[in-house]
């Protein structure tokens, strides 16, 4: 029998089922672009991984970094390398907030409708460091929300979740999750070589999902925007767009079509010296449909390093995270029809 979304055919009928399905695809395609790894095992890369008042950015808009840092820019003479780096014994904090705005409709009505908030506090300690990569545990001591944070690649409170990285974001061991899985997704996109304003690189990556093994697909695409100072380090700002979807082969084996779509845009700022990222910040849209049930998602995910409190220009952030981020949608409005003309869910 074919499976879709890894049930049986004609499952996914009302909108409770739905959501049992698409649970594990939640907020992938944030985290992924963005888990924040910051020298932290995990930037939010991922999240990571999407600003403006209403959801992602259209053309020509960005999340700029000056919105949250007094920011100067530079110029430097010549390309540099963008790695990540650790020091022994050595503790970093990032305080991270996810915001989502979803919706749920069945038979083009409006069924659900729901605003969710989550705060936690991410601990990385530097407990060796090798030539060629670097391990730390990673916990969480301070979680306010009741999203599961495996899917942000992150330990639940009381867990420890223990990863060796290369300097260029290579996950090679993450406790003992599967190599398959989300926790072995590079946390960050960092280009091989020296890079200059101006200059792109892409990063491919797949994943089963940890309750289903349903597999994704991640494309993205960075951009160095430009240097600026940060206290006494040089940041690398880094534009950051792409998408994540179902696999090919997946959806040419369904005889039910499921569409699944997000699509995202963010911005970090990676601090050169300390080989760590300071900030970041991804909004995203997603589309998830499937006969006659469909929902709508938006959200944003932003972390800030905590600690330690010299890599902060001036010391500290300004304005809240997420700002400008809207949870809710215009009332009384219906789902999509495809066409744009019903004013309906935005589509990614």
């Amino acid at each position: 029998m074919q499976r879709s979304c890894g049930i049986r055919r004609g499952y996914l009928k009302n909108v409770e089922r739905f959501d049992r399905c698409r649970l594990s695809i939640r907020r992938r395609g944030l985290v992924e672009a963005f888990r924040d790894t910051s020298s932290l095992a995990t930037l939010i890369a991922a999240t990571l991984v999407f600003a403006g008042c209403a959801g992602a950015p259209r053309g020509g808009e960005r999340l700029e970094a000056g919105h949250v840092l007094n920011l100067r820019e530079v110029k430097l003479s010549e390309p540099v390398e963008l790695n990540l780096k650790a020091e022994l014994n050595s503790v970093e904090k990032v305080d991270y907030l996810h915001r989502s705005a979803s919706r749920s409709f069945e038979n083009q009505e409006l069924r659900h409708e729901r605003d969710e908030t989550i705060e936690f506090t991410a601990e990385a300690f530097t407990a060796r460091v090798e030539p060629e990569h670097f391990t730390q545990v990673v916990t969480v001591p301070r979680k306010e929300g009741s999203v599961d944070l495996h899917d942000f690649a992150m330990p639940e409170p009381g867990e420890s979740l223990e990863i060796t990285l290369t300097p260029k974001a290579q996950i090679l061991k993450a406790s003992d999750w599967p190599r398959n899985s989300i926790f072995y997704v590079p946390p960050v996109s960092l280009p091989a070589g020296p890079v200059n304003v101006g200059d792109t690189w892409a990063m491919r990556a797949q994943w089963a999902a940890l309750a289903d093994q349903v597999p994704y697909e991640l494309d993205m695409v960075s951009i160095l925007k430009r240097f600026v100072a940060c206290g006494e380090d040089t940041c690398a700002e880094i534009e950051v767009s792409g998408e994540v979807a179902m696999s090919r082969e997946l959806q040419m084996s369904m005889q039910q079509t499921i569409l699944f779509k997000s699509e995202w845009r963010g911005t970090l700022l990676f601090a050169i010296k300390a080989g760590t990222v300071l900030w970041s910040r991804v909004d995203s849209e997603e589309l998830f449909a499937f006969e006659r049930v469909r929902r709508d998602v938006r959200s944003c995910l932003e972390a800030r390093l905590a600690e330690p409190l010299r890599l902060i220009p001036g010391g500290k952030f300004t304005g809240p995270a997420c700002e400008n981020f809207r949870t809710g949608f215009s009332k009384g409005a219906t789902a999509d029809t495809g066409d744009g003309a019903d004013g309906g869910s935005p589509r990614p």
